[in-house]
């Protein structure tokens, strides 16, 4: 990630402004989640050996607190890495749609959004 240029909604000092603590078990599903990319419970379930439903929990805690993106198809939910959802959503819409509609696509907080889109269009 840090070779990316991307860090910054990971570093500790970004989680500590926003008032997020993330404990070890709730760590171990951000990691699957930032290792898959793209993955419903029962895959960051297989991927930690631990319940659905309790991946389910923590994935719920990781999107509401605004670490995790959630996007509905169908009767599945998927949870994906903040980084790569706004890639894979603007590379489809670019700007075409507001970055506060984008946050409300993935469900994540669109300051979020606009500071991974600002770092992607500086890339450009």
């Amino acid at each position: 990630m840090e070779e990316q240029g991307f860090c910054g909604i990971y570093d500790i000092r970004f989680l500590v402004k926003r008032g997020i603590i993330i404990t070890p078990p709730t760590l171990k599903t951000l990691d699957a989640v930032i290792t898959l990319k793209r993955a419903t419970a029962d895959d960051v379930a297989n991927y930690t050996g631990r319940a659905r439903t309790i991946e389910s929990r923590y994935l719920a805690k990781l999107n509401k607190l605004g670490i995790v993106a959630k996007i509905k198809e169908g009767r599945k939910i998927y949870y994906m890495e903040p980084i790569y959802a706004v890639q894979q959503h603007y590379s489809l819409y670019g700007d075409s749609i507001s970055p506060e509609q984008l946050a409300h696509m993935i469900s994540l907080p669109a300051d979020i959004v606009r500071m991974i889109l600002n770092i992607l269009k500086s890339k450009k």
